[in-house]
């Protein structure tokens, strides 16, 4: 269990890593913003590739902070059932819900969505619009980030059996939100 364990603690860093580094993108993306904005407004210039930009980063935001914020628990629960249950019930709920729905789904849109970007990069397609940006990349990032989530899912799986079989504290719930 101790390897498994360890195996989790790196899940756990890497989606953590690249969580803080996303954050980044969210500053990134209101410069961008009002940038836009300051030259469509004050220089009657405007950019398709800006817009994108932001439209880009706003979108690898929500796909690599998935798995951080499952990590964190941040992912909506219903609270009004789940609070009322012990803290095993509530483990052996995530260890089921992981397994039956969160990595099917998952593993799912990952085979799906790594056809999308094969084609996509293929053609080398781009944004229809004049100086729009490349499309290709950005769905890249969609299979990613589900293979992230995967494994992270993966890593709560093997922390809440070390919390049922007693090699690591019971899980603290948070809710009430």
């Amino acid at each position: 269990m101790k390897s498994l364990l360890r195996i989790a603690a790196s899940i756990d860093a890497l989606n953590t890593a690249i969580g803080h580094w996303m954050t980044w993108l969210i500053l990134f993306c209101t410069l961008i913003s009002a940038t836009a904005a300051t030259l469509r407004y004050a220089f009657d210039w405007g950019s398709n590739a800006l817009l994108e930009a932001q439209w880009f980063m706003f979108g690898l935001v929500f796909l690599f902070c998935s798995a951080w914020t499952l990590r964190e628990g941040g992912h909506v629960r219903i609270d009004i059932l789940s609070s009322r249950l012990s803290p095993v019930i509530r483990v052996w709920i995530d260890i089921f819900g992981t397994l039956l729905f969160l990595l099917p789904v998952c593993l799912l849109i990952v085979a799906d969505s790594w056809n999308f970007f094969l084609l996509s990069f293929h053609t080398r397609e781009a944004s229809p619009d004049p100086g729009g940006l490349a499309w290709w990349p950005l769905k890249f990032a969609i299979p990613v980030a589900f293979a992230l989530l995967s494994l992270q899912g993966l890593s709560e799986i093997i922390k809440n059996v070390a919390a049922l079989t007693g090699d690591r504290p019971m899980p603290e719930f948070r809710g009430g939100h």
